[in-house]
């Protein structure tokens, strides 16, 4: 009987280990460094782990989607003198987006399409404090937000690892302006009806808890298509959203990772939804012959 007691207390901490599905990357050619891909969140999300610490051992740097910059792109967030970009709105939503226009403070008039839209999403962010006019965001319940790149460039900087972009915004912005500004403005009505109706702003402030559950389970599939979900209702809009916002995005951040990863051993932090489908990051970079093989790497629970 003791013997049982004590292979059951032994056994305990291996049956709770937290694991984050991932994909170890392999360049051809002998003595390649390899890599680690790990599709995650931009933000922290409730009941979402932390990679642990040693995923980073031997790692010449973090790359995550964009990291801040200096660089000016007031071009892609101002219209042409005289446009009014909240005239298709009602008098309700344009009380709303002028709110979120002060709070953003991108300091720019006028807004071109790409710029209100940043505007809202800024505004929306979480923060301490909502901003003036907007309404109030739900309390917070059950468990505290966690992993995703906050931990990731937390462990890196602990390390003293370099953090670095795979995108620059301006790459990001002109993505958001190939949409279309037609496009631009239907999806931020749909943001604001949400957010009228006490919501999220349709899917875009985080993921929701199916979607955490696919990112644990490694079903990237899934959770590219509950994101594009939110679209659903506008599927012309779904298709310019997949086409412009994941897969265009996703060959440029193919590209930049096919010149490194041959010479360099990288930690890539990228979002769930550009892991999946034959336009995803992971099916180009097979393409462009690197082995790419899923994996389970070790992670933190998530706070209580």
């Amino acid at each position: 009987m003791r013997r049982l007691l004590l292979l059951a207390v032994l056994a305990a901490p291996l049956a709770q280990a937290e694991t984050l599905a991932a994909f170890h990357i392999t360049p051809a050619g002998r003595d390649a460094p390899q890599s680690l891909l790990i599709p995650g969140s931009h933000q922290g999300e409730a009941g979402l782990p932390s990679p642990a610490p040693s995923i980073l051992d031997g790692r010449d740097a973090l790359l995550l989607e964009s990291v801040p910059e200096t660089e000016d792109v007031s071009d892609l967030l101002r219209a042409p003198r005289g446009f009014d970009v909240l005239a298709p709105f009602p008098p309700d939503q344009r009380r709303l987006l002028e709110a979120a226009s002060a709070c953003a403070r991108l300091g720019v008039e006028p807004l071109s399409p790409v710029g209100l839209f940043l505007s809202l999403l800024a505004a929306t962010a979480p923060r301490d404090e909502p901003c003036p006019g907007l309404p109030a965001p739900s309390a917070a319940t059950g468990e505290a937000p966690s992993g995703g790149d906050p931990s990731l460039r937390a462990l890196a900087e602990a390390r003293g690892i370099p953090v670095q972009g795979l995108e620059t915004r301006r790459e990001q912005l002109t993505a958001l302006r190939q949409m279309g500004g037609d496009a631009l403005l239907r999806m931020v009505a749909l943001m604001l009806r949400e957010m009228q109706r006490g919501g999220p702003p349709a899917g875009l402030s985080g993921l929701d808890a199916a979607m955490v559950s696919a990112l644990r389970e490694g079903d990237f599939a899934a959770l590219r298509e509950r994101t594009l979900a939110t679209l659903a209702a506008d599927p012309p809009l779904r298709a310019a959203f997949a086409r412009f916002m994941l897969d265009a995005r996703s060959a440029l951040m193919a590209r930049q990772l096919a010149a490194r990863l041959p010479r360099e051993s990288l930690v890539i932090g990228i979002g769930g939804a550009h892991a999946s489908g034959p336009g995803g990051v992971v099916a180009r970079l097979r393409q462009a012959g690197f082995t790419v093989e899923p994996i389970r790497i070790p992670a933190l629970a998530p706070p209580p």
